[in-house]
């Protein structure tokens, strides 16, 4: 019997090529397929920069970092994440404060932010960094966190690790892609094997600010420079007519080893080709299930805002569990025996023991109702009408 995941990467015979080409050219790593990659995100995405590094987690990080996040500072983010999107505040000394999701898109509330917006500054700390999540493909209100970034003044990170490709529609019926928009200060990638494009691990941030650009490079590579206009130790750095030094380079900051590779860079490349085909055909997964599924007594699906193209990096269907008298365990677990994986994104975050404290939690009740019934189905380009079917029909006996 075919085992279904609930998600998985495709690798077709142009990536293995592209792949090739590089372990059999001069550089696997700090070479031209890095730069090449980078330069085919910002065509794609409308993004001025786009700094490649080893993970979405390590993107997430350096952004808080060029963000000028430290200890003792306060960051914002969504209840229902993957735990990268507060850990990268931690990783820095910052504490986090979670916000609530709208019942309708699951991404963070705009509402439940400004909240706990208006409590930092009441106690005198205002919030420096606001990480948003693009949950499942779904984009965040893009206008509603801008004007509150226009009110309070902090660092927006857009945690698009779901949603590379979606678009959104502003009120004035300009349509903007995912990293187009200047009001992000940043915006963050993944490419890990069950997102729509991948490079095994991997992961970018895109920016449109020269200076941030600067320092996330720099931050990639141990806080080294090896451009001559930079050096700070003069004497050091330049011969006696003035050429510099061939051998130097400067550590100007504390940085990480977060680079990609080139052969990774050449796989993400090529699988970048495929991205539109990838969301058209998991967009039509989605319409599938809520076709077939819709009407059952016990499933929900979220909706998508007006004007939002969803990239569907997630098939979340949501479950009154109780009234079908079943448990999620063994529904999962049903759908596990008949060969179907699923999966439940996520666990909210301030339930996980290291952040269970209450200083740090809002109300988040939309978060903790969703978690009881969310459950993700297989979702990923391959996925054949007859496997939806199947997917469907155990579903609904499980549910019996």
């Amino acid at each position: 019997m075919k085992f279904i995941p609930y998600g998985r990467q495709e690798i077709s015979r142009e990536d293995i090529d592209a792949v090739v080409v590089v372990l059999k050219s001069d550089y696997l790593t700090q070479g031209p397929a890095i730069e090449s990659f980078e330069r085919a995100v910002c065509l794609e995405a409308g993004s001025g920069h786009a700094i490649a590094v080893c993970n979405g987690t390590a993107a997430l990080h350096l952004a808080c970092m060029a963000a000028g996040l430290q200890s003792g500072d306060l960051a914002v983010t969504s209840a229902i994440t993957f735990v990268a999107s507060a850990n990268c505040a931690r990783y820095v000394g910052a504490d986090v404060w979670f916000a609530d999701i709208d019942p309708e898109t699951l991404t963070m509330s705009p509402l439940s932010c400004r909240r706990l917006l208006e409590k930092a500054q009441s106690e005198k700390r205002p919030v420096k960094v606001v990480v948003t999540v693009d949950f499942a493909g779904h984009p965040c209100d893009m206008q509603a966190f801008a004007q509150l970034k226009k009110e309070f003044g902090f660092v927006w990170i857009q945690d698009a690790c779901h949603s590379i490709g979606a678009t959104w529609e502003d009120s004035q019926g300009i349509r903007w892609k995912v990293g187009e928009w200047p009001a992000p200060d940043m915006t963050v990638l993944s490419f890990h094997p069950v997102k729509h494009i991948t490079t095994g691990e991997g992961g970018m941030v895109m920016t449109h600010d020269d200076g941030l650009a600067h320092r996330l490079r720099q931050l990639r590579t141990h806080g080294i420079t090896r451009d001559p206009a930079e050096f700070m130790n003069k004497a050091e750095a330049f011969a006696a007519d003035g050429s510099a030094n061939p051998w130097y380079y400067e550590m100007q900051q504390l940085g990480f080893n977060y680079r990609m590779t080139d052969i990774q860079a050449a796989l993400g490349e090529s699988q970048l080709h495929r991205l539109t085909a990838g969301i058209v055909r998991r967009r039509e997964i989605v319409a599938a299930y809520e076709a077939r599924l819709g009407g059952h007594p016990h499933i929900a699906f979220p909706k998508a805002a007006e004007g939002v193209w969803h990239a569907y990096h997630l098939a979340v269907a949501l479950i009154d569990f109780d009234s079908a008298g079943k448990s999620r365990a063994t529904v999962m677990n049903h759908l596990r025996e008949a060969g179907i994986g699923t999966q439940v994104h996520y666990i909210p975050v301030p339930l996980m023991p290291y952040y269970k404290d209450p200083v740090c939690v809002a109300e988040f009740t939309q978060s903790q109702a969703y978690y009881r019934r969310a459950l993700s189905l297989p979702c990923f380009p391959q996925l054949t009408d007859a496997d939806i079917a199947r997917v469907c029909s155990v579903l609904e006996v499980a549910l019996a």
